[in-house]
């Protein structure tokens, strides 16, 4: 049953840290509909059943703050979302109870899910969407060594915080890395973005030879690309595991269909395994895309993010905490300022 109410919550009450339980499910749907009313985009997580569901398959992973009543205080989870590779988890949704957001809560369970639980799921990659309209979400990110990768330029809508009423517009996030059994891999770089990719993978770390040769895109060969449209926020997101000679043709397609649903932020995720990549990367700068950054493990293979907005973006709004990513923030920028030229 869909949980649709809020339930009051004792202050000052010891918690534990630690997996969810199925009896934590209930108190984990009241938890999100206290900070989000019935605004949270995924649904699963005002149902309860579904919930146990989605950890007993290994769609989701949770760690929960429960108090000795059963409470439920706070939340954080690794969880399948947009990545290609499936066994490449996002680290998130985050949630701390209004009465406990000045105790150790969240540290505590963004501790836990860094440390025994991605040791308990040994996931190939993990990476976490951090919002820009504050900077905790980020420097609680690098406390357990995730790396700032790309900037998704107004990401989320105002809608989302509504409930909280802490933005204004459409918020921008941060893409970070945890480099959780990485290895060496060869990626093929557009030669547009040379110095923004050295100077990513560079700061992150990677152990990645980086190969810039530009080659022609097979006459025969077709896209592969995975489609995702969000209409609550107004999102494309499409994965291309391999651009093809119609690539130009399905990008126009697939604008003509976003727009049609109300799309206003197209986001390309490009898998850098393919020697011609460049050339794809070169279309979509021509239809006015601009660089994201780079994001490790896409795809198993490395990939890179290409973004397009049908909205004016805020940057005045966004805040960042690190000088790599306030660096990264000034590549996007510049990029963005391009396409406007043009």
């Amino acid at each position: 049953m869909k949980v649709d109410h809020d339930i009051p919550i004792e202050p000052g009450k010891t918690f534990v840290v630690d997996r969810l339980r199925p009896e934590d499910a209930k108190g984990v749907a009241h938890l999100f509909f206290a900070e989000y009313g019935p605004g949270y985009p995924i649904e699963t997580y005002y149902i309860p059943e579904r919930i146990v569901e989605e950890n007993r398959n290994g769609n989701i992973y949770s760690v929960v703050a429960r108090t000795p009543e059963g409470d439920i205080v706070g939340h954080g989870a690794l969880y399948r979302s947009s990545p290609y590779h499936r066994n490449h988890y996002e680290i998130g949704q985050y949630i701390v109870h209004r009465e406990y957001r000045t105790t150790f809560a969240a540290f505590k369970i963004n501790e836990y899910i860094g440390g025994k639980l991605v040791q308990a799921v040994r996931p190939d990659g993990v990476f976490g969407e951090a919002v820009c309209h504050h900077v905790i979400t980020q420097k609680s990110s690098y406390l357990i060594g995730m790396k700032d990768m790309a900037m998704e330029i107004d990401l989320m809508p105002a809608k989302a915080y509504e409930k909280a009423g802490n933005a204004s517009g459409r918020v921008s996030c941060l893409i970070l890395y945890l480099p959780f059994g990485d290895g060496p891999q060869e990626v093929f770089v557009p030669p547009a973005y040379r110095r923004e990719i050295e100077f990513i993978v560079t700061g992150a770390n990677l152990d990645r030879k980086l190969s810039f040769t530009p080659a022609g895109i097979p006459e025969d060969s077709k896209s592969d690309i995975q489609v995702k449209f969000f209409g609550y926020a107004g999102v494309g997101r499409f994965n291309v595991i391999a651009a093809g000679a119609d690539f130009p043709d399905r990008v126009d397609q697939l604008e003509r269909e976003g727009r049609q649903d109300g799309i206003v932020i197209f986001q390309y995720f490009l898998s850098l395994a393919n020697p011609w990549i460049g050339r794809a990367v070169e279309h979509l700068r021509e239809k006015g895309y601009f660089l994201g950054g780079y994001v490790p493990r896409w795809f198993d293979a490395d990939g890179m993010l290409m973004q397009k907005l049908l909205v004016e973006p805020d940057f005045s709004g966004i805040r960042l905490h690190s000088k790599q990513a306030k660096e990264i923030l000034s590549f996007v920028r510049a990029d963005w300022e391009r396409t406007q030229k043009r």
